[in-house]
């Protein structure tokens, strides 16, 4: 074909015809461009089905990442929501709404635990390495990222809770109740501890905890992070199962 075009420029030439040697130069050169940039449509057709089959590739991890995280947030939540309960009936007991009895140990010694999570993103960091993001349908990209936000939120809400146990909460109450832990403490890890024990357990002194006006303070502090934590673990859960649900609907192609 080249050759061809070749030969008839030639023969314009050797004719001396230079209004049609022009014209035919002139559409060869559009020919050309046309050529060009249909091959280069094509090849950005290709790269984009590529990215396209990559990102959707990478959402698969995003779904085990997510079953993963699932099993945390299903367990965290239930944590503060065993953790609410006992801060709430501890004002109850501070307020003298309900008496102090066996359970009040357990219900101090819950609010020192410390608790984590930590989510996978590592189909989330391969999608954002690649730059493959925009090539994820809107509405997944939408719900991904509005989960991972959520994610952030959840992360900082613990450490700030966690911060105020190592720093306020744990401090104060080894300083001022280290003496309820032992054989009768309504806990089965510590009386697991103290089980060999024969020493006489102390009480919880009832007037010095009623009148303890700092602890009920932070057992309000303590309620309050752990609801902020609660509300998220929610929101994240349900999320996280829109996502699974979009990312399942956009494998089968619809």
């Amino acid at each position: 074909m080249i050759k061809l075009f070749r030969n008839i420029r030639k023969k314009l030439a050797e004719e001396n015809k230079v209004a049609p040697y022009l014209r035919y130069a002139i559409g060869e050169i559009v020919l050309v461009v046309i050529g060009i940039l249909i091959a280069l449509g094509i090849n950005n057709w290709n790269q984009n089905r590529n990215n396209r089959t990559s990102a959707n590739i990478h959402l698969e991890t995003v779904a085990q990442n997510i079953e993963e995280d699932l099993l945390q947030l299903d367990y965290m939540y239930k944590f503060t929501d065993t953790t609410l309960s006992y801060s709430s009936k501890l004002k109850r007991q501070f307020e003298t709404l309900d008496p102090i009895d066996d359970n009040t140990t357990r219900y101090m010694t819950y609010l020192l635990l410390e608790k984590t999570t930590t989510p996978n993103k590592s189909g989330l960091e391969t999608i954002n390495n690649s730059g493959e993001l925009p090539y994820i349908n809107k509405s997944i990209q939408e719900i991904l990222l509005k989960y991972y936000n959520i994610l952030d939120n959840i992360s900082k809400r613990e450490e700030i809770s966690n911060t105020f146990i190592k720093n306020k909460y744990e401090p104060y109450f080894f300083e001022h109740y280290s003496y309820i832990l032992n054989i009768k403490t309504n806990w089965e890890s510590v009386q697991e501890y103290y089980k060999e024990d024969p020493r006489t357990p102390k009480e919880i002194d009832k007037e010095n905890f009623l009148s303890d006006s700092q602890l009920e303070a932070m057992t309000f502090g303590r309620y309050f992070q752990i609801k902020q934590q609660h509300v998220l673990y929610k929101d994240a859960i349900k999320v996280a199962n829109q996502l699974m649900q979009k990312i399942e609907t956009n494998d089968q192609g619809f």
